[in-house]
């Protein structure tokens, strides 16, 4: 029988928890704004090449490229904001996004206002460069700041934060493997453990010095129990699964038991002992 308090950290699905951290975080309409004015442009090349004037049609068709950039760097920018925002260390975006969108935006402005316009080059600049300064007073500057506090060193960090990462994409295979099955048992068991193994993630990003004692269960044991759920939910698709239910979901009751003892005890010397149990069931659903 599963633990009284296996359940405890249960709540309830939504569907956006299975978005990624840039599909949760990509603003809706922010940028539209920039992508219609844009199609002006591209509509005027169209008719200065049908009039034969190839040297609009060129400066037309390259500030509808810039527009079309600066709406999709701004976006992407404002996304990796927002995760960099959200997350407790991180490092900062590697390109500056939103800096870049509103150069782009500033140097189409000059160009329209010089080659199409007709304004002086003085004009042209100032108008560019007024852009660009209302860009920078709505949206911003990028991040530029790592957010490494608690870590020994670089070098600690960067390991850690990658870790980190692939554990977070580990923890979403199980979720994405667990919606695939159509068992509501093993389902829930799954969805549970990987709840479980969230929270150490989260306790690592709060607390970096606890890595070395939690490392055993994102590197081993979260990695493993992901290509046991994939393989489960094959065996399930093909009708196979029926032999292997009761060992499968007892392990991911006594997982998911484990881990939240483990959380509790906030990651103490304890380990889990689930090594050899994780490895003959291991073999035993590849061998199905």
């Amino acid at each position: 029988m599963p633990a009284q308090n296996e359940f405890k950290h249960a709540k309830r699905y939504r569907a956006e928890d299975r978005k990624s951290p840039m599909q949760k975080y990509t603003p809706l309409l922010t940028g539209s704004l920039f992508l219609f004015i844009g199609i002006n442009y591209l509509f005027f090349a169209i008719r200065s090449l049908s009039k034969g004037n190839v040297f609009c049609f060129g400066v037309s068709l390259l500030i509808f490229a810039a527009f079309v950039g600066a709406f999709v760097m701004l976006r992407r920018g404002i996304a990796l904001e927002k995760i960099y925002q959200h997350a407790g260390h991180a490092r900062a975006p590697k390109m500056p996004l939103k800096t870049l969108a509103g150069s782009l935006l500033s140097s189409a402005t000059f160009a329209s206002a010089y080659f199409l316009g007709g304004y002086g080059l003085f004009a042209s600049a100032a108008l560019g460069l007024s852009v660009l300064l209302g860009w920078y007073l709505y949206y911003g500057f990028d991040p530029r700041k790592d957010k490494l506090e608690g870590f020994e060193s670089d070098r600690s960090a960067e390991r850690i934060l990658t870790l980190l990462i692939k554990a977070r994409e580990d923890v979403e295979a199980i979720r994405k493997a667990a919606f695939r099955l159509g068992d509501a048992d093993v389902r829930h068991a799954m969805l549970q453990m990987a709840d479980g193994f969230e929270r150490i993630v989260k306790h690592i990003e709060s607390e970096p010095s606890d890595y070395e004692r939690a490392r055993t269960y994102l590197i081993s044991y979260l990695s493993e129990l992901r290509k046991m759920g994939d393989t489960y939910s094959k065996l399930e698709q093909q009708g196979h699964a029926a032999s292997m239910r009761e060992d499968f979901l007892n392990a991911l009751h006594q997982t998911a038991e484990k881990l939240d003892s483990q959380y509790d005890k906030l990651l103490d010397d304890d380990k889990l002992n689930l090594d050899i149990q994780i490895e003959v069931l291991k073999k035993r659903l590849y061998s199905e």
